[in-house]
């Protein structure tokens, strides 16, 4: 978690810097909550960071507290009646694959969920060498 807390440190700084609204530091601060509990389940920390730095990344252009709102909601998918897709400008696909990963605990997934939870795997796990 070193690299990962280390990450939400210079965010921080860098947010105090620009003058980031407080509700703007509030979510960085609820967001390093969220990511220390996947960690406490167990979660890659290489995933959890790419989470960390997309979100973060998010909040520190983000134009109104809808916003920051939107971007800290869980990168749920939508289902478009044949398969599972990102919803939105804020969607962090690795986010969404901890998200199946903690639903296929504890329900089993339907087809299409499956293909979906796969398809993530195999693109963020074995794709980018985590």
């Amino acid at each position: 978690m070193d690299k990962i807390n280390q990450l939400f440190i210079e965010t921080l700084k860098k947010a105090e810097q620009e003058g980031k609204k407080e509700y703007v530091f509030a979510a960085i601060w609820s967001l390093m909550k969220e990511i220390r509990g996947y960690h406490d389940k167990g979660f890659m920390e290489k995933i959890l960071f790419q989470i960390a730095r997309k979100k973060l990344d998010f909040l520190m252009v983000a134009k109104s507290r809808k916003e920051v709102n939107e971007i800290l909601r869980p990168s749920l998918p939508v289902y478009n009646g044949n398969t599972f897709l990102p919803n939105g400008p804020f969607h962090v696909e690795e986010e969404e694959l901890v998200i199946w990963s903690i639903v296929s605990i504890k329900v089993p997934l339907n087809h299409e969920g499956f293909l979906r939870y796969h398809q993530l795997f195999k693109k963020i796990v074995e794709e980018q060498h985590l």
